[in-house]
């Protein structure tokens, strides 16, 4: 019986975006170890193969040789392609037999169709401040989303404005703030023998998501100097937002966590104002694209979504973080066991030499001294021990203090001077670039038997008690004064955590066994949060509704 297509997907299903001003994207790049033998195997970036699109609006593929991310002052934005593929089966099949091909013009001409039949819907939002006050007429996004055929290769701009219907917009009649566009490509045929052929297949059918050049908007009080703010906020040009509509000098709802992340949070205003906002807003958006394939004598058309999510620069692309995106979508708790059955002593090693690489290339932008500083909570009772002679850390009784129980009596750290304003972060610095190779590693938790146990904090799944009543200080667990999206401290995931506990557990004897077993069963979800997961599933598959 012949195939049809029975199923259509976009590849990949989620991606970052990242602003940039420049007019010219950013090359793709891979993370690689370092040839240099004066950064000992630390992660470096490579370049490999990227698309540059022509005029006619097809792709080249090139091969870079250097990675550049500036233009003069302006930084190049990450705008990630999008391909449409199709699956492949007979009628009647199960879904589990269905191929997966790349849906090209050739493929549609068998069925009679062409880049006509597809369409492409883009819905993008940015609702910070609409979340923020509880108010929905401060969201601002494509209204309506934006619709463009298969066969429109010119970029679309998404221009975004506030719900109609609003009685007092944010943005006012005629304005708009542009949140990025986005592009469907020609195919073109694939060339024999060509270097990037294993890469890239050039009749594939994509598109280009572009996002906005990294603008911020406000009221026109946001454009002036004051004596508390002796610059602007925005440019003057930027300075066309209603000051009435409601989002400047709200009252900003404690609901929506972290609760200080918006203009204005960060400089207390006059008694009873505390952290009101400036009325400012950025060209950040989710957005979610759409596709719908109507195939001739077809009932229905097949139908697929992604996700592009936009946030700003990555400022270290040679830094790899310790919990990754993936990390998050994934189920942080139940896929435990299928993670770490059936790996081999060579390959439990491996990753965690890897995830102490990681938490050092995180740990090497951070500024512990900060932190501390703003976030560490003040120690009692058992937390508490003798002061540490010679120590020269501010507040000893606050965390990771002379007085902290979990601090190493062996290491003292010296006061900031001029020629080390951040002794603890370089501290840090030293002590965790020693644990990155394994055998240091070994031998540390030899000679310290129980101390990772004790320093790495549990996952937050497990509803540590010591997060206590304000979740934005934390004491000196590692990861130590880092928050998560809500606010909590951050943590391992579930799985990261038990398999380095079991790792410890299995070493040598003569190291502290981790107790894995004891540790608290994973608390089920509220049905809030089960509701809003199950949404948000449903969103990424492609099967619920609505904006983004």
């Amino acid at each position: 019986m012949a195939k049809t297509i029975r199923s259509i997907f976009i590849n990949p299903p989620i991606a970052v975006a990242r602003l940039g001003g420049s007019n010219t994207p950013q090359d793709a790049y891979i993370w690689a170890q370092s040839p240099d033998p004066r950064q000992d195997g630390e992660t470096t970036i490579v370049p490999t193969w990227s698309l540059n699109v022509q005029p006619d609006a097809t792709v080249e593929p090139k091969l870079p040789t250097e990675l550049i991310f500036r233009d003069n002052t302006l930084i190049r934005p990450v705008a990630p392609f999008f391909e449409l593929w199709a699956l492949m089966g007979e009628a009647e099949s199960e879904p589990e037999t269905w191929q997966a091909v790349a849906l090209t013009p050739d493929l549609l001409k068998r069925f009679g169709a062409d880049v006509s039949a597809i369409t492409v819907q883009v819905d993008a939002h940015n609702l910070k401040a609409a979340r923020r006050t509880g108010n929905p007429a401060h969201d601002f996004g494509t209204f309506p989303p934006v619709t463009i055929r298969g066969d429109d290769n010119q970029p679309a701009v998404l221009f975004a404005v506030n719900p109609p219907g609003t009685k007092r917009p944010m943005i006012p009649s005629g304005r708009n703030i542009p949140l990025g566009s986005v592009q469907i490509l020609k195919s073109r045929a694939n060339v024999p023998a060509a270097p990037w052929n294993d890469f890239v297949n050039l009749e594939v059918i994509r598109l280009r998501f572009t996002p906005g050049r990294g603008r911020f908007y406000g009221p026109p009080d946001a454009a002036k100097t004051t004596s508390r703010r002796p610059f602007p906020a925005v440019e003057a040009a930027n300075a066309f937002l209603d000051p009435k509509a409601g989002w400047f000098n709200a009252r900003v709802l404690g609901l929506d966590s972290p609760a200080d992340t918006y203009d204005g949070a960060e400089q207390p205003a006059p008694a009873n104002e505390d952290g009101r906002p400036l009325g400012i807003v950025d060209d950040t958006c989710e957005a979610r694209i759409e596709v719908a394939l109507k195939l001739p004598r077809a009932r229905t058309a097949l139908k697929a979504a992604a996700s592009v999510f936009v946030g700003p620069p990555d400022f270290a692309p040679d830094r790899r973080p310790f919990l990754s995106l993936a990390d998050e979508i994934n189920d942080r708790s139940a896929d435990a066991a299928n993670r770490t059955e059936g790996m081999s002593a060579a390959d439990r090693d491996a990753w965690v030499e890897d995830l102490f690489a990681r938490v050092y290339e995180t740990l090497s932008l951070f500024n512990l001294d900060y932190y501390r500083e703003g976030r560490s909570v003040r120690l009692k009772g058992d937390e508490l021990a003798l002061m540490l002679d010679g120590d020269g850390l501010p507040k000893p009784e606050f965390a990771m203090g002379g007085r902290d129980g979990l601090r190493n009596e062996y290491y003292r750290v010296a006061a900031a001077s001029r020629d080390e304003p951040l002794p603890l972060s370089h501290h840090a610095r030293r002590q965790h670039r020693a644990i990155v190779a394994l055998q240091n590693l070994k031998d540390f938790i030899a000679l310290n038997p129980g101390r990772l146990e004790s320093l790495v904090r549990v996952p937050f799944e497990w509803r540590s008690s010591e997060i206590g009543d304000d979740p934005n200080v934390t004491t000196m667990r590692m990861p130590p004064f880092m928050r998560q999206s809500n606010s909590g401290p951050l943590s391992l995931s579930v799985w990261q955590y038990r398999l380095l506990m079991d790792w410890v557990g299995k070493l040598p004897a003569g190291v502290a066994a981790a107790d894995v077993a004891a540790a608290p069963a994973v608390a089920p979800l509220s049905d809030e949060a089960e509701a809003r997961r199950t949404a948000v599933l449903a969103r990424i598959k492609g099967g619920g509704g609505g904006r983004p």
